[in-house]
């Protein structure tokens, strides 16, 4: 079996492509291989072993060798002795896929990244994500912990964008995940370690590459946060995603970056700059072994704005959602949840779980029944 000159060896890589396909098959995210035990998947946010003998370390280190390869790396690219790449794999997918060591031998995880790119009505984003990608300028962000379908959702938001506007968009990516073709834009999709020494300099790059928007793959040091910030303050879009909660604390995140002393200037750069912070999780979908997405907006509304420049207003952030849901197409975990439970889409106890106030969801649920 070949794949772009490479070729895969049929009595260790073949194996590996039937776990594969059956991960596909089965709706898996993520597959991980470690000596000694079955392969294990990820289905629905569960790790579960798959009926498979325990693998041998000559398996991975094979699949791991071929892989890299296949995707045009060294086996020593990446930082120590892990290594990050994507590739695609014929009749299978594309996988985002991460390569290390543990207990002294090989290891590989591998992300399914989903094609075609999902829509965002499909996705369950409110349809406010449209007109935020849609924007000429600024800072958009996509919130949650790992595995709640950040990257996804900034793929769709672009493919969004691919199809109505002409622009120019840079991806900076440590690796490239989704591959987007040129349909109304143009795209030039830049990696670390193999276009660009690292994601600042790849970010500072961007600059002067006539860009209309910037996708940063993940904002980590206050260096590249800066740099981020100055690019939507001089009139480009930079899209990029967040570990965080909810917009407040990415909020807050953003301006514990800078020293103390610079706190009240980055709260004003902040405010002026957010064009729309998307946060989302993914919770139990009720009488169902699956999954469903709930998302918070926040827009810059001017009382957004206010409690971001004001740290005796911060708290009010929730409450300045849930008051512009309307006019601005923001809401807060709980609205939606809300709303959720009413059409049942949600159990209550998984509600009441994932709620930011627990007592007020259940008091407004008593007064709208």
């Amino acid at each position: 079996m070949e794949m772009s000159g490479v070729e895969f060896f049929p009595s260790t890589f073949d194996v590996v492509l039937r776990i594969l396909k059956g991960a596909v098959v089965a709706h898996a995210s993520d597959v991980h291989l470690r000596v000694g035990v079955p392969p294990m998947v990820r289905v629905e946010g569960e790790i579960l072993p798959l009926e498979h003998p325990p693998v041998e370390e000559a398996l991975i280190s094979g699949a791991i060798s071929t892989l890299m390869a296949a995707a045009g790396c060294r086996r020593d690219h990446g930082s120590g002795l892990s290594r990050e790449f994507s590739v695609d794999i014929p009749d299978v997918g594309r996988f985002r896929a991460h390569a290390y060591r543990q207990k002294g031998t090989d290891a590989l995880v591998l992300r399914y990244i989903p094609s075609p790119i999902p829509e965002l009505a499909a996705l369950r984003i409110p349809p406010v994500a449209k007109r935020i990608a849609l924007e000429d300028r600024g800072l958009v962000l996509v919130t949650g912990a790992t595995g709640n379908g950040k990257s996804t959702t900034i793929a769709a938001m672009l493919d969004y964008m691919n199809r109505k506007v002409p622009k120019h968009v840079v991806t900076i990516e440590d690796p490239v995940e989704f591959v987007f073709d040129d349909d109304q834009c143009t795209f030039s999709q830049r990696e670390v370690g193999r276009d660009v020494k690292d994601l600042g300099d790849g970010l500072r790059a961007a600059m002067r590459e006539d860009p209309d928007v910037i996708f940063v793959g993940e904002i980590r040091a206050p260096d590249e946060f800066d740099v981020a910030l100055t690019a939507a303050e001089a009139g480009h879009l930079i899209v990029s995603t967040f570990h965080s909660a909810d917009s407040s604390s990415a909020l807050m995140r953003m301006i514990n970056l800078y020293p103390q002393d610079y706190r009240d200037a980055a709260r004003q750069r902040v405010a002026d700059a957010v064009t729309g912070i998307i946060s989302q999780r993914l919770v139990p979908q009720r009488g169902t072994n699956q999954r469903v997405l709930i998302a918070e907006i926040l827009r810059p509304t001017p009382t957004v704005q206010d409690c971001i420049r004001d740290p005796n207003r911060f708290r009010g952030i929730p409450a300045a959602l849930e008051a512009s849901t309307h006019e601005y197409g923001t809401q807060s975990f709980d609205q939606q949840l809300l709303a959720m439970v009413r059409d049942g889409l949600v159990s209550i106890d998984t509600a009441r779980a994932a709620a930011r106030s627990p007592k007020d969801l259940v008091r407004n649920l008593k007064l709208t029944r």
